[in-house]
Order: C-alpha cells, then sequence, then structure tokens
C-alpha cells in the first residue's frame, strides 16, 4: 500500500492513530487475559508477575506500538475516541481483576495503603471510585495500590524499551521480575512481630 493509499481508509492522521490504538489494546487485552486464566491456580503475587511477563512480552514483540499506546498519540486518542478508551479499559480491567483478587485473598492491607495516601489524592480515589462501576467494589487503598502498580509497570517496560536500563545490567528480564515481586510483596500485611 502506498502511503497516499492510506487516507482512502482513512479522513486523516487521528483517525489512522484511532484504529491503531483501538486494534492495539485489543491485542494486548487478548494476552493479558489469557495469561491470567493460565495462571488461574496460582497465588495472586505469581498470577501479578504472569500477567506482568506478558505485557511486557507484548511490548518488547510490538515496541512501536506499545509506545504509541502508553505515549503523547495514544493520549490524544484515548481522549478523544471512546472506542479508543474503552479499548484501554479491557486492558486495565485485567490490573484491576488481579487487585480484586489479591484483597479476597488477603494479600494486600489495602488499610496500610489508604493510610499513607495523602487526603487530596485519596479523597480523588474516592470520587473515581464512585463514578466508575468496574473499580467500584475496590478500597480506597487498592485502588491506590493499582496506581502504583500501573506506574512501576510501565515504567519498567518504557525504560526498557527506550534503552534507559544501566547496560552493565544485561538481564532484563530477572530486573523486570525483580521490580514486579518487589511491588506485590510490598502491599502485603505486615507481620505484627514485625514491629
Amino acid at each position: 500500500m502506498t502511503a497516499s493509499a492510506v487516507h482512502y481508509y482513512f479522513p486523516g492522521r487521528q483517525a489512522l492513530l484511532d484504529a491503531l490504538v483501538i486494534d492495539g489494546f485489543e491485542s494486548l487485552a487478548s494476552s493479558l487475559w489469557a495469561s491470567y486464566h493460565e495462571a488461574e491456580e496460582a497465588t495472586p503475587d505469581e498470577r501479578w508477575v504472569a500477567v506482568c511477563r506478558a505485557h511486557r512480552a507484548w511490548a518488547l514483540s510490538r515496541p512501536s506500538e506499545y509506545l504509541l499506546l502508553y505515549g503523547h498519540d495514544g493520549l490524544a486518542a484515548r481522549h478523544a475516541n471512546s472506542q479508543a478508551a474503552q479499548a484501554m479499559s479491557k486492558v486495565t480491567s485485567v490490573l484491576f481483576t488481579m487487585m480484586k483478587d489479591a484483597v479476597a485473598s488477603g494479600y494486600v492491607d489495602a488499610e496500610r495503603t489508604e493510610a499513607l495516601t495523602p487526603p487530596q489524592l485519596r479523597a480523588q480515589l474516592s470520587d473515581w471510585r464512585r463514578q466508575t462501576d468496574s473499580i467500584a467494589d475496590l478500597p480506597v487503598g487498592a485502588l491506590a495500590a493499582c496506581m502504583i502498580g500501573f506506574a512501576e509497570l510501565h515504567g519498567a517496560i518504557t525504560l526498557e524499551l527506550i534503552g534507559h536500563v544501566p547496560p552493565q545490567l544485561t538481564d532484563n528480564a530477572a530486573l523486570f521480575d525483580l521490580r514486579m515481586t518487589h511491588i506485590a510483596t510490598s502491599l502485603h500485611p505486615r507481620d505484627p512481630s514485625d514491629g
């Protein structure tokens, strides 16, 4: 296909980006849900790491597409196009589902995370929860933990994709697993005997 032929199918640049973003999020969501179901018998921590690995694998196999989804152009598509926002919600729903599983299994101390959350942010998280049916049953602390995990996940992947991991650290998979495991275990309830 020639560059000019694209305009036959899409009226402009933003329409093309919207289509690419929707397709990308749909593909990523399918991959993440498949990984989630494969890890059904695992602990919540193990399932989190498995799904994060699937997210990283998808990104590494489609770096340009991943950077489009989570870069500036993808943001424009999500704000301007309800289908793009809906496609992204299929990805984030995996994260929220894993958090609900972890809270129900006692793997997350949502009260401790909520207590550490500044009041203004806590109020914003509460408002978001009230306005969004899919997260209405998540405690505010668990929702804050989702945002921490989401930022850590995308930060780790993006740094790797754009080449900002120190060159001495060649085992990117092990570093990634360490970061994702650290996120999961940092949310565990603390043993009272630890002080």
